[in-house]
C-alpha cells in the first residue's frame, strides 16, 4: 500500500487505472490508423487535438470508476463481470458521442473513429480485466502477514481480513508476549512465538507485512524488538493505519485521542480547506443560478402533490458544533418533525408520493447550495445532525464537527444505510476516516459515487 496526496490507495487499483489508460491510447491510435483521413498522420492528429483526446480519456475513466470496475475484489473471469465491464465501456462512449460529436459535428472525432474506437477499448479493457484476475487472484502474490498481538485489536483485524477474501493479505499467525498464549491457536491461527522471535518468524514464513495490534502502552520489550526488525524488509504497521486501508474507515473501539491528536497536528489540510472552500463558493453559486428552472418545477410538484410549504428548515449542527438552519426541499407530510427529527426509515409512511422521487434523485438537496453560500456546508463533508446527544454519549464524535458537514460524504456513498441509532457508530468510522484523509482524490472519489449512487436509484 501507499498513498497518493495523502490518500491511502491499493497498488492493484493503481495498475488496474494505469492498464485502462494504456487501453485508451492504443485504442485511439488503432482507430486513427483505420481512418484513410488520420492513417498517415496518426501521430501529428493526436498532437494538435491532444485536449479533446484526453478529456475524452478522462470521461472513460470516470465512467469505469462509477460502474464500480475499479473494486479488485471482483473475479473478471466470470462472464456476468466482463459483460458488465463491457456495457461500462459503451456507456462511456455514449457520453463521449453526446458531449464531442454532436456539439462539434463529427468535425475532431468523426463516426468511424467513434465506433473503432470504441469496439477496440471495450474489447482490450476486458481482456486486461480478465488477465488482471488470472494474475492477481490467487493466492500466491498475496502478501503474508503477521499480526503482533493476540488480544482484542488482534481478532478484530484476523476477521476484518477474513471478510475480506481476495483482499490480497493472508494472516499466518499471531506473536504475543504473554507465555500462556504462546503455541495455541486463536480463532483457528496459531500464536507462533514471543517478540523476541520476530525476525526469525518473518524468515521462516516469508512475511511481507506485520502489524502491531496492541493499541495500548507497549512494553519497553516489545518497543525494543520492534526496533530491531523495523530496517528488515518486512513492513511494519500498526492496526488503525492498516485497517482504515483495509476498509475505508477508522477501527474507533481501537483508537485513543492520543492517536488522532498524532495524525491532527501533522496534517497539512490547511491550504486544502480553504481551496475546497473556493470551489465551493464558485460551484454553488454557478448551479443555483442554473438549477433555478428545475428547482420551480420541484417546488410546483410538491404543491400538487400534498399540503404545506415546500421547504423545510431544521436546527442542524456545523463545524465546531455550531448550529445553523438547514434548508431542503420538503418531502414528508406537513408537520411529520414537529415534535422534533425522527429517524427515517426506507418505507417511511411519513415520506410523500412526490417526496419519494425527489429523494431517490436528491433534489431534496437543492436548496442546501444556499448553505454552502453562507459558509455552513459544503458540497463533501459528514452528514450535518440534529442530535446534539451524540456529542457526549459516543466516543470521537466530537471529532466529526472538525469539518463543515456536506451534501454528500464518505459515510453516504460507502456505507449507504440510513440513519439510526444502530448504524451511527458505523458510519462514525467513515467520517473520521473522511477527515484523517480530506484531499482532492477522495473528494472526487466521494463525487463519483454520489453519481453512480444517483444513477442506479440508491438515494433515501
Amino acid at each position: 500500500m501507499f498513498r497518493i496526496f495523502s490518500l491511502p490507495m491499493s497498488p492493484w487499483k493503481l495498475i488496474l487505472f494505469i492498464g485502462d489508460a494504456v487501453c485508451y491510447i492504443i485504442s485511439v491510435i488503432i482507430a486513427l490508423y483505420f481512418n484513410p483521413l488520420t492513417s498517415s498522420i496518426v501521430f501529428n492528429y493526436l498532437y494538435q487535438f491532444k485536449l479533446y483526446f484526453i478529456s475524452i480519456g478522462i470521461i472513460y475513466l470516470m465512467e469505469l470508476f462509477i460502474a464500480d470496475t475499479y473494486n479488485y475484489f471482483k473475479d473478471f473471469r466470470h462472464i456476468l463481470n466482463l459483460v458488465y465491464v463491457f456495457v461500462a465501456c459503451w456507456i462511456g462512449t455514449l457520453v463521449v458521442v453526446l458531449v464531442f460529436y454532436f456539439p462539434l459535428q463529427g468535425w475532431i472525432i468523426g463516426r468511424t473513429l467513434i465506433m473503432v474506437q470504441a469496439l477496440s477499448f471495450s474489447l482490450m479493457v476486458s481482456a486486461w480485466r480478465f488477465t488482471f484476475s488470472v494474475i492477481a487472484l490467487p493466492q500466491r502474490l498475496e502478501k503474508r502477514l503477521l499480526i503482533i498481538g493476540a488480544g482484542k485489536a488482534g481478532r478484530y483485524l484476523l476477521n476484518s481480513i477474513r471478510r475480506r477474501p481476495g483482499c490480497g493479505f493472508v494472516a499466518v499467525g499471531f506473536v504475543d508476549d504473554d507465555p500462556q498464549k504462546v503455541g495455541t491457536r486463536l480463532d483457528d491461527l496459531p500464536i507462533l512465538g514471543d517478540s523476541s522471535r520476530l525476525a526469525e518468524l518473518i524468515n521462516e514464513f516469508k512475511v511481507n507485512l506485520a502489524v502491531v495490534a496492541i493499541t495500548g502502552k507497549r512494553s519497553s520489550r516489545l518497543t525494543d524488538n520492534l526496533i530491531m526488525v523495523s530496517w528488515d524488509d518486512c513492513r511494519l504497521i500498526d492496526m488503525p493505519t492498516f485497517y482504515e486501508f483495509l476498509t475505508g474507515k477508522l477501527p474507533t473501539d481501537h483508537i485513543s485521542d492520543d492517536w488522532i491528536f498524532d495524525w491532527s497536528v501533522n496534517s497539512r489540510k490547511i491550504y486544502y480547506i480553504r481551496l475546497k472552500r473556493l470551489v465551493d463558493l464558485t460551484l454553488a453559486g454557478i448551479m443555483l443560478i442554473a438549477a433555478i428552472p428545475g428547482m420551480l418545477a420541484v417546488s410546483l410538484l410538491i404543491k400538487l402533490d400534498s399540503r404545506g410549504p415546500v421547504f423545510f428548515t431544521q436546527e442542524r449542527l456545523g463545524q465546531k458544533g455550531r448550529p445553523f438552519r438547514i434548508i431542503k426541499f420538503r418531502t414528508m407530510f406537513e408537520g411529520a418533525e414537529n415534535d422534533g427529527p425522527v429517524w427515517t426509515d426506507r418505507n417511511d409512511p411519513r415520506i410523500t408520493r412526490a417526496g419519494r422521487f425527489i429523494r431517490k434523485l436528491r433534489l431534496d438537496e437543492l436548496p442546501q447550495l444556499w448553505n454552502i453560500i453562507r459558509g455552513e456546508m459544503s458540497f463533501i463533508g459528514p452528514r450535518p445532525l440534529a442530535h446534539t446527544s451524540y456529542m457526549e454519549g459516543i466516543d470521537f464524535y466530537k471529532y466529526r464537527t472538525l469539518v463543515k458537514p456536506g451534501i454528500t460524504g464518505w459515510a453516504q456513498v460507502t456505507f449507504p444505510e440510513g440513519l439510526t441509532i444502530d448504524t451511527t457508530q458505523e458510519k462514525l468510522k467513515y467520517d473520521l476516516y473522511y477527515i484523517k484523509n480530506i484531499g482532492f482524490l477522495l473528494d472526487l472519489a466521494i463525487l463519483l459515487k454520489t453519481v453512480r449512487t444517483i444513477i442506479f436509484w440508491k438515494g433515501r
